[in-house]
């Protein structure tokens, strides 16, 4: 009874107060190892670079010194100075651009952010009645097309009246509804 009870204690003591410690000097070893291999990973970055120029003009940009038969070009750290902006036009111009150039407001940013949806919703509805547009346009087209293949093909073609009575057309009506059908393709089907 008594190793059992030994037991559970050993095993309470190790759970609430962590890791024994040779675990814990493992883990800050690691560490230091970690940061020094980063350490000197950055000081190889700083590796020095070459700029050679041969007789032609071609620039060259080597970790090695220039040779003898290039001649070595100067490296500054600072970009190019930018070209100065153009002159705005007008007043007006001059007023937006500085105002453009200054962090904005919590508002202007909202007030930007609904423009921008609008202009969205704005071109989805027009895209939307666009693909509606070549979708009408591509029925009519296959309708106009069914109409005269059914003209084309000969034999007799029946209609129904006002008065719910079927009838059928004789050769110059059917005739005439071909010339219709061959209009309405050209015109459809553009």
């Amino acid at each position: 009874m008594q190793f059992s009870v030994r037991r559970s204690i050993d095993w309470r003591v190790k759970t609430r107060y962590g890791p024994p410690q040779p675990l814990k000097r493992n883990i800050v070893m690691i560490r230091i190892a970690l940061f020094t291999f980063a350490l000197l990973g950055v000081a190889t970055a700083q590796a020095q670079v070459y700029k050679c120029v041969d007789a032609g003009g071609k620039i060259v940009y080597s970790q090695d010194p220039c040779p003898a038969n290039m001649k070595p070009g100067t490296m500054s750290r600072n970009p190019p100075p930018a070209a100065p902006a153009a002159p705005p036009v007008d007043k007006a111009a001059k007023g937006e651009s500085v105002k453009s150039a200054a962090p904005k407001t919590a508002a202007e940013q909202e007030q930007a952010f609904r423009k921008r949806q609008q202009d969205q919703a704005k071109a989805a509805k027009e895209s939307g009645e666009k693909s509606a547009e070549a979708q009408r346009k591509q029925e009519n087209c296959r309708n106009a097309r069914e109409r005269l293949a059914q003209n084309e093909i000969g034999g007799r073609i029946a209609r129904i009246n006002a008065q719910g009575e079927r009838y059928y057309l004789d050769d110059a009506q059917i005739a005439q509804e071909a010339s219709r059908a061959r209009a309405d393709v050209a015109q459809a089907c553009n």
